[in-house]
C-alpha cells in the first residue's frame, strides 16, 4: 500500500498499535470504555459481545460511500442469536479492520450494552463497564490514557467498494441519515 502525506509529514498505511490498553471516561450524561483496537478488532468485538445477550442489531455507519453507494446509517433487522451475529463480523472482517470509511455499532438492548468499533481503530464499550473491564484484563488489558495518534490518516481502500456493496445487501438494512457525530 502506498504511503500517504498529510502537510508536510509522511504517514504509512499500517493501523496504529495503541498496545492493550483501555480506559474509563467519565462524562456527565454516560460513562464508557475506550479499547485501544491494534489489532484483531473483530475478534475483540466478538470476545466483548459474549458479556451481552441476544437479541442484537447491528448499526453501520457508511461516512465515506464509494460511489454506487449512499452514505448513511444502516440498521440492521433484529439479530435473535449469537451466531448470525459471529458469522457477520466473520465474514467482514477485512473490511471493517482494512478501511477507514465506516463504523459499526453491536447493540444488545435488553443488556443495555453497545459495542462501537469506530474508524480510528478504537472500541468504545456501553452499558456493561465492570464486565466488559473484567473480559479486557482476562485477554490481558491493561487500564492507561491513550488517544488517536496525530496526524493520522484513513484507508479507503478500492479493492474494498465491492465487499461495501455486499456488505450492504448483507441484511434488509434500514437507512437512515448520517448524524453529526458520525463523521468525527
Amino acid at each position: 500500500m502506498p504511503a500517504k502525506f498529510i502537510g508536510s509529514e509522511l504517514l504509512d498505511d499500517k493501523p496504529h498499535d495503541y498496545g492493550q490498553v483501555y480506559m474509563l471516561e467519565s462524562y456527565p450524561a454516560y460513562s464508557r470504555l475506550k479499547i485501544g483496537a491494534s489489532a484483531n478488532a473483530t475478534e475483540l468485538l466478538l470476545h466483548l459481545s459474549d458479556c451481552m445477550s441476544p437479541p442484537f442489531f447491528c448499526l453501520y455507519v457508511l461516512v465515506i460511500a464509494p460511489s454506487d453507494s449512499q452514505a448513511g446509517r444502516y440498521q440492521s433487522p433484529l439479530i435473535t442469536n449469537r451466531a448470525d451475529l459471529v458469522d457477520f463480523l466473520l465474514e467482514y472482517k477485512p473490511l471493517l479492520e482494512s478501511d477507514g470509511r465506516h463504523h459499526l455499532w453491536i447493540s444488545a438492548p435488553e443488556a443495555n450494552a453497545t459495542l462501537v468499533y469506530d474508524k480510528h481503530n478504537v472500541i468504545y464499550a456501553y452499558g456493561l463497564l465492570q464486565e466488559f473491564a473484567a473480559h479486557l484484563q482476562k485477554l490481558g488489558y491493561t487500564e492507561a490514557e491513550f488517544d488517536y495518534p496525530y496526524p493520522h490518516a484513513h484507508n479507503y481502500l478500492p479493492e474494498n467498494y465491492s465487499k461495501v456493496e455486499e456488505l450492504l445487501h448483507y441484511w434488509e438494512w434500514q437507512h437512515f441519515p448520517l448524524q453529526e457525530v458520525d463523521e468525527e
